[in-house]
């Protein structure tokens, strides 16, 4: 009986272990996007990973250590057809693998490049007769701080967004105004709001709204570089 008992024993033991090294690891696995975090650490050596999911209006954080550490609901660009970006004034946020690029602070020294760009942005008045108005009121102007206290930029156009702009273009399939066609657009970043009950809806010209809570909490995350995965699955 001994051999069986001490066999018994080691079963045991062995299953406590493994319990013990997957309590441990990272969980990447959460809501069926955490393999492509796990896949982007094979390659990039910073800490953190953003992840953008347009079809489930969330922004994901995920760790090396620990997997994923933080959820925050988002808005995103107000076409219709949630589809990824094409060219300039199209509404619609991009898809595909970025980085930030621009790290602009409210709360950094009044002295810095950071906070001074930041604020003259936020100084910026959006009119609703130029489209840019409140979710709830069509007729109600956006007004200024619509960036809120953070702006972090992305390096949108990507190569892969080049390219396919260019085939839009040799096509025929990009807007011509005055003679011009519409250029590829600029200036994509997930940055705070001046519409809290935007987020979680279709609402923007093409970045990424979140809460001004949850961007300035983001901001420990993020540093130059931080891969940002935009996805609409």
């Amino acid at each position: 009986m001994l051999p069986r008992i001490h066999l018994f024993g080691n079963r045991i033991l062995r299953a406590v272990l493994i319990a013990a090294i997957f309590a441990f690891m990272p969980v990447f696995c959460s809501k069926g996007i955490g393999k492509l975090a796990e896949d982007e650490f094979r390659t990039y050596n910073g800490r953190y990973v953003i992840v953008v999911n347009k079809k489930k209006f969330q922004l994901h954080v995920f760790s090396r250590e620990k997997g994923e550490i933080k959820v925050c609901k988002i808005g995103y660009g107000k076409n219709p057809d949630l589809g990824a970006k094409q060219y300039e004034g199209d509404d619609r946020t991009p898809e595909g693998r970025y980085a930030v690029n621009e790290i602009l602070s409210m709360d950094a020294s009044a002295e810095s490049p950071s906070y001074k760009k930041l604020k003259k942005m936020n100084e910026h008045y959006f009119y609703a007769s130029k489209g840019y108005h409140k979710i709830s009121d069509k007729n109600e102007d956006l007004g200024d701080n619509a960036y809120g206290p953070r702006f972090f930029g992305i390096d949108y156009p990507n190569e892969r967004d080049r390219d396919n702009y260019n085939n839009l273009l040799k096509n025929g399939k990009v807007p011509v105004s005055g003679g011009r066609p519409a250029g590829i657009g600029y200036g994509i970043a997930i940055h705070g709001n001046n519409d809290e009950i935007s987020i979680g809806t279709i609402c923007s010209s093409g970045c990424i709204r979140m809460y001004n809570r949850d961007i300035v909490e983001l901001e420990q995350y993020i540093v130059m570089g931080t891969p940002v995965l935009i996805v609409n699955f």
